[in-house]
């Protein structure tokens, strides 16, 4: 045999099984396995595998039994077991260095000679004693390698559920703007059909005055043609009454009609307007409610909960209460927000002087409060009846542009996801008009907030009202 000695048994061996090849196959890449381990290995899938050894792309059921390997394998296995494949003497001796057990031949002559070389029985308890530290170590091997199993097993259940999610989340989306889309077009068309009802009404009847007026007007044409031809005195006599007939009919010459129809008309911001519309009728509309337990006391609130307003005359300081302001004219709604996304709209009509937005749930309410986003308040208000400022981290609360027409309805959304608080104008009911945003991942719940401010002698009296299904509480 050609193999070096000890070496043709390891040789001839499955990677797999360990043990002498059986009906051995040879993959492309040049690793060899038995066909019952490669195809378990393989396990259900049809077509190309990774190869178990180098993970080479690798076809098993293309390939055939290497037949050279198969008859090695049938001359090795006429040798004794525990003899050496070269001179067929017992496998006595354990060399150290190549970690092989060899026959005293290859060890005094052969190619183990000169190397540190123990008898097999006392080398057999010496790994002996070793054993259970190979046993350890495969042990924390597995252990690592399960729980990087586990680790990636879970990635993969996070995975598919935020995929789950997201679809879910994309469908309900897109579900309820087709919703919207199917309803405006269904109105839109409703409309045209109605504008084109009355207008097409109003013109048969006004054509259908005009083909009557001039169906007179050709029977006196005819008329005349028959006058001409009458003799003197005749013609006489029917002219001064064919003349005075037809005198009439143009006096009574119907005036053209005023048809003051809008049409209905694709403009050119179309795409536009409807994408307003659709903001504001997607928006994750939460129905608010004042909380009582944290109203300043000059505070009035509906029993609906739903319009707060100051009162004429300042009310006395209630018990000390951390839930209550003291200070601050300003109620928080009852409910608490921690995830998600809402929106709410605040009627506040022409009242001079107002702030609205969030408030954290940990933030302090007794005393003067610091309106900015790092005291736990975000807010946006109006000061002197025409300032529109925004409270960021400055001294000085930042300005707005100016507006042409100050706001009478505040909407507010706020995603915790997308880290926004946002302001629009939502005076105009098919359309949102942006004001200014906040754009920080808040750092835990807040509650909505009002500032209804002082009543300062009746200039500042109005009340502020939350937005329902039905509209603002009168």
């Amino acid at each position: 045999m050609a193999a070096a000695p000890g070496l043709l048994r390891q040789e001839l061996s499955c990677p797999l099984c360990l043990q002498l090849f059986d009906a051995p196959v040879t993959a492309e890449c040049g690793h060899s396995f038995c066909r019952a381990c490669l195809a378990r290995a393989a396990g259900e899938a049809d077509g190309t595998v990774p190869c178990p050894t180098c993970q080479a792309p690798t076809r098993p059921q293309a390939l055939s039994t290497n037949l050279q390997l198969a008859r090695l394998v049938e001359r090795l296995a006429q040798v004794p077991q525990g003899h050496c494949e070269e001179h067929l003497d017992p496998l006595s001796v354990y060399c150290e260095q190549d970690r092989a057990l060899v026959c005293g031949v290859c060890a005094s002559l052969g190619a183990h000679r000169g190397h540190r070389l123990l008898p097999a029985a006392e080398a057999h308890a010496r790994l002996q004693t070793q054993l259970p530290q190979q046993q350890l170590q495969l042990q924390e091997a597995c252990a690592r390698k399960e729980k990087s199993a586990a680790a990636l097993e879970q990635q993969l259940v996070e995975v598919e559920e935020t995929v789950r999610q997201f679809r879910g989340a994309v469908g309900e989306q897109l579900g309820k703007m087709r919703l919207f889309l199917d309803a405006l077009e269904s109105s839109l068309d409703q409309e045209a059909e109605r504008v084109g009802a009355e207008a097409g009404a109003a013109l048969q009847k006004e054509l259908g005055g005009l083909y009557s007026y001039l169906e007179q007007l050709r029977q006196m044409e005819k008329v005349l043609e028959e006058v001409a031809d009458k003799p003197q005195t005749e013609f006489l006599m029917k002219f001064c009454l064919v003349t005075s007939r037809l005198q009439k009919i143009l006096a009574e010459s119907p005036p053209p009609a005023r048809l003051d129809i809008q049409l209905p008309v694709i403009s050119d911001d179309f795409k536009f307007q409807v994408w307003r519309k659709m903001l504001r009728a997607l928006m994750p509309v939460t129905e608010l409610t004042f909380d009582p337990s944290t109203a300043h006391p000059s505070l009035v609130l509906s029993p609906c909960g739903r319009r707060a307003h100051c009162a004429e005359q300042k009310a006395p300081p209630a018990a000390e209460d951390p839930r209550r302001f003291d200070k601050a004219v300003a109620v928080l709604a009852r409910q608490r927000l921690a995830e998600g996304e809402h929106y709410w709209e605040v009627q506040v009509g022409d009242k001079p002087r107002w702030a609205l937005g969030v408030m954290a749930a940990q933030a302090g309410r007794r005393g003067r409060l610091q309106a900015a986003p790092s005291q736990g308040l975000w807010l946006l208000g109006q000061r002197d009846g025409k300032v529109l400022e925004a409270h960021v981290e400055a001294k000085e609360p930042r300005a707005l542009p100016p507006r042409e027409q100050r706001p009478a309805r505040i909407g507010l959304y706020l995603s915790f996801a997308d880290g926004v608080l946002a302001f629009y104008d939502a005076s105009d009911p098919d359309a949102l008009e942006p004001l200014f945003a906040f754009r920080e991942r808040l750092p835990g719940p807040v509650f909505p907030f009002f500032d209804v401010c002082w009543h300062d002698k009746g200039r500042n009296a109005q009340p502020l009202l939350l937005v329902g299904p039905e509209g603002p509480e009168a």
